[in-house]
């Protein structure tokens, strides 16, 4: 007895759920992948990818497999043919998201809504845009771009990287150089590795202080909160590392200007000029910061 198209995309892809078949028609166009050194990370444990990896493509969008992350999240992962693509669903018991690959448009509940970067199909498997996974289920993301390690929070906390990138040892400059952004800045004295978070103008976070530094100023961008034992107050610096929209691209000149309760050691707090509820999605990052001066 013959089986038609669809009866073989159906039992291709229930016989090997865990690996998308490879009997489908055609793909669509696969996104050039511009990093695959990424690492992705749920709680405080890394994802294992046995094959196929994540990456980055050429908008610097990440893109990870459905199947392994869904594991990890324990999101049940549905599959079924639709045309030459495929359609996959998760749920985690709350809530129910459909994507169709090469479709910039997913279900969420039954409600149909436009998606910015859709899910692939690439060598056979799925792979969906890791923004989505946050913003769809209502998971904390961070992202350290020191480590390159995407972190999602399921439990409304945030998390330290799992795994650390081997640093170099850094060389003392005496003059003007580039940065790993490629900007040119001036000459330091000092580097310093260190745990950033953002904090806004927010009364709940000043207090009766109202929107000033510790020393008078009004808050600002590139006002940032040290421990002045590690960072003395009026210090000018540069800080890269870190990846959010609310600040300049690859680094930005900051001045410490301000102390916070929470801020001790190598960390600081850097000032975002906007609602405390988008500040929240800048997370913990680990960055580096240069100590300006000779």
């Amino acid at each position: 007895m013959q089986l038609n198209m669809k009866g073989m995309l159906l039992a291709c892809l229930f016989a090997l759920p865990a690996v998308l078949p490879v009997c489908h028609p055609v793909e669509a166009a696969e996104s050039q992948r511009v990093a695959e050194d990424v690492k992705v990370q749920v709680n405080d444990s890394l994802v294992q990818f046995p094959d196929a990896q994540p990456f980055l493509d050429e908008n610097h969008k990440l893109r990870v497999p459905a199947r392994a992350v869904a594991d990890k999240l324990g999101v049940q992962v549905d599959w079924e043919p639709a045309g030459a693509q495929v359609k996959v669903t998760l749920n985690n018991g709350k809530k129910s998201v459909s994507l169709t690959t090469g479709d910039n448009h997913m279900v969420i509940d039954g409600k149909s809504t436009d998606i910015a970067t859709p899910a692939e199909l690439i060598d056979g498997k799925v792979y969906v845009p890791f923004r989505m996974l946050s913003d769809t289920f209502g998971y904390i993301s961070q992202w350290d771009n020191s480590n390159r390690i995407a972190i999602l929070g399921t439990d409304g906390k945030y998390y330290a990287p799992a795994w650390y990138k081997p640093k170099e040892e850094p060389k003392m400059a005496v003059m003007a150089f580039s940065s790993a952004s490629g900007s040119s800045i001036p000459a330091y004295s000092q580097i310093i590795e260190a745990k950033a978070t953002a904090y806004t103008a927010s009364p709940s976070e000043n207090g009766s202080h109202g929107a000033v530094d510790y020393m008078g100023n009004p808050l600002q961008l590139g006002t940032i909160a040290v421990d002045p034992n590690v960072i003395p107050l009026g210090t000018k610096v540069y800080i890269e590392g870190y990846n959010y929209d609310g600040l300049p691209d690859g680094g930005m000149y900051a001045t410490a200007s301000d102390i916070g309760g929470a801020v001790k050691g190598n960390k600081i707090d850097i000032f975002l000029p906007e609602s405390r509820s988008k500040a929240k999605m800048f997370g913990v990052q680990q960055v580096k910061i240069y100590v300006l001066g000779s």
